[in-house]
């Protein structure tokens, strides 16, 4: 009840959602993700003097934006948290201790299939794990073809193989994967156009470096990623001008917006994008 959570919220929507008293209680909690740089560098000043009833939090994932004006009054508060994503060896460990926890008997190969499909969500992989020992019954063996019977991939998962496709110039194949994914119920054509925008922004953001004389090792540690997806972006990045991906940036970015304004459903603005800048 006194918890808001704000999916790309304008300025103004996340002055309003921290101004509201909490509701029979002493704090509310604000949550604000995926705001754009306008939105931030809008409150730059209103974090200074957010009322002491709610807990104003932001959001983002990779690395924090150190030049940012927000972050940067964020931390002269000393507010300012990063928490570092966990190492694939650390995930595995964790999987594999909880499976001897529980008498579950956890193949290696499974565990990365897990660790593929569900990243580094440890409540998931957890109540995930627990869903595949009941599967194999007492005593039974949890295998990669278990994982590939029983777990739902994360839309990450699933938006990274369309991309693939994609970017290496297998539209027609990309876009039959996309259709796909976009008639499943269980998944939001929005939030799909969301990471679908994160992955061009990223490509986008080492195209930038790149031009800059940065090597991708340097990218890597700029960005706060690992060194393969970095050298997967950049060989997309080389094959593109900085003016083609800034558009289609623009195209994934509008999907969301085309859809609050009535001019076109999301399904189709994020099928049309892929159609037209890949």
């Amino acid at each position: 009840m006194n918890t808001t959570f704000l999916k790309s919220p304008s300025a103004a929507e996340i002055q309003a959602a921290a101004e509201t008293l909490p509701f029979f209680d002493e704090l509310r909690v604000v949550v604000a993700q995926e705001f754009d740089a306008d939105t931030a560098n809008a409150l730059e000043d209103y974090v200074k003097t957010v009322p002491a009833s709610t807990a104003l939090l932001f959001v983002r994932p990779g690395k924090a934006p150190l030049t940012n004006p927000l972050y940067k009054a964020i931390a002269a508060l000393n507010r300012a948290v990063s928490f570092n994503p966990l190492e694939s060896d650390q995930v595995q460990a964790f999987l594999q201790k909880r499976a001897k926890e529980n008498g579950i008997v956890l193949d290696g190969a499974a565990a990365n299939l897990l660790t593929q499909y569900l990243g580094a969500d440890l409540g998931a992989l957890e109540n995930t794990l627990l869903m595949l020992g009941a599967y194999v019954g007492f005593g039974g063996r949890v295998t990669g073809k278990a994982v590939e019977a029983c777990v739902k991939p994360s839309s990450e998962y699933e938006v990274f193989k369309v991309m693939d496709p994609l970017w290496a110039g297998n539209k027609r194949e990309g876009i039959r994967m996309l259709a796909s994914l976009l008639n499943d119920p269980a998944e939001s054509a929005m939030g799909l156009s969301t990471l679908f925008e994160r992955n061009v922004r990223t490509v986008l953001n080492v195209k930038q470096l790149l031009m800059g004389g940065k090597s991708e090792a340097q990218i890597a540690q700029i960005l706060g990623m690992k060194p393969y997806p970095v050298q997967k972006a950049a060989a997309s990045a080389k094959k593109r001008s900085y003016a083609q991906l800034a558009n289609m940036l623009e195209a994934f970015a509008s999907i969301e917006w085309k859809q609050k304004q009535g001019l076109a459903k999301a399904e189709e603005s994020l099928i049309l994008a892929c159609q037209e800048n890949f």
